[in-house]
């Protein structure tokens, strides 16, 4: 399975009145710093420092303060995607105190925003800040590309007197948050491929015995668990007839050979975990000669197609 990433990527551009010819200053970043790859199911989120440019555009500016703003967002801490399916912050590296990323309508101000001077000559038009973008870790987000053009909103100065306010939109500073596909299951602990559910030795009076085990999922995508039995029942060998019947749980719901559960994708960061429950029948075991008995059951997850049919599990035909 591919891994899950997360790309971010940061664009910008000026809009201004219609009587500046091409407003006061404009903003870039590179796409290549903002593009991350995100695992929900990691311990340590996303954070990364990327460059923004900015240039001025008249040269009566000294200054400019500029904020960054996801339109889309309505509170601070802003999203992309569906249902504002991914969190992410961006700091000034200068003053990671200081609110840069903005929501809302929320314009630059004393309290807000990174103040960028610019040098006395042409050699000071250009002036690279660094700022810092962090997506937190264990967001439950499935697998996709998610993407959201910034805006970048700015009062440009001369001294300390306000000369002009814009708001710059494009492509020049944007998020663009990719999340590839990936199943991953162990058995008890990470890494673990295979278990082991024994009844060891049984006394043929206790009646029904019960045991199981647990197989934890961890998934960007909606899939299957087909469930595979090697004999069907509990047998000494393959070529004695004696043999023990028993009966599957897998999530609660009643399986058999060849059956297939539907999944929807995971929660992160733990995953979902499923029971595999094993239940001998107490008249069984008084009929069955002493001896050993053992099977197989493979659960094979796999990508889904199409929509899982609701959250959680259920059992399906074929």
């Amino acid at each position: 399975m591919k891994t899950p990433a997360m790309i971010l990527i940061a664009a910008a551009a000026c809009t201004v009145p219609q009587a500046a010819f091409a407003g006061c200053a404009d903003f870039r970043a590179s796409s290549s710093e903002l593009s991350l790859q995100y695992d929900p199911f990691s311990p340590a989120g996303v954070e990364r420092t990327f460059t923004l440019r900015t240039r001025r555009l008249d040269p009566d500016v000294t200054a400019v303060r500029v904020v960054i703003a996801d339109p889309g967002s309505i509170e601070r801490g802003a999203a992309l995607g569906l249902d504002n399916a991914v969190r992410y912050d961006i700091r000034w590296t200068r003053d990671s105190g200081r609110i840069v990323f903005v929501s809302g309508a929320e314009q630059p101000n004393a309290t807000n925003g990174a103040l960028i001077q610019f040098g006395p000559s042409r050699s000071g038009d250009s002036v690279n800040e660094t700022f810092r973008i962090r997506v937190p870790a264990g967001q439950a987000i499935g697998a996709g590309d998610y993407y959201q053009p910034l805006e970048l909103r700015f009062i440009c100065y001369t001294g300390r007197d306000e000369i002009d306010r814009s708001i710059q939109t494009g492509s020049q500073v944007a998020v663009n948050l990719r999340v590839p596909e990936r199943i991953s299951t162990f058995v008890g602990s990470p890494g673990i491929r295979r278990g082991r559910i024994d009844f060891g030795e049984i006394d043929a009076l206790g009646g029904n015995q019960i045991r199981g085990l647990i197989v934890t999922a961890q998934s960007t995508i909606p899939y299957d668990i087909r469930v595979d039995t090697e004999r069907g029942a509990l047998k000494r060998s393959d070529r004695d007839d004696a043999e023990v019947p028993y009966s599957l749980k897998l999530s609660g719901f009643p399986v058999s050979d060849r059956a297939r559960l539907v999944c929807d994708r995971t929660p992160a960061p733990g995953g979902r975990a499923h029971n595999l429950q094993v239940e001998l029948n107490g008249d069984d075991l008084r009929k069955a000669p002493a001896g050993a008995y053992r099977d197989i059951v493979t659960l094979t997850f796999s990508p889904r197609l199409g929509l899982s049919g609701g959250e959680g599990c259920s059992p399906t035909r074929g």
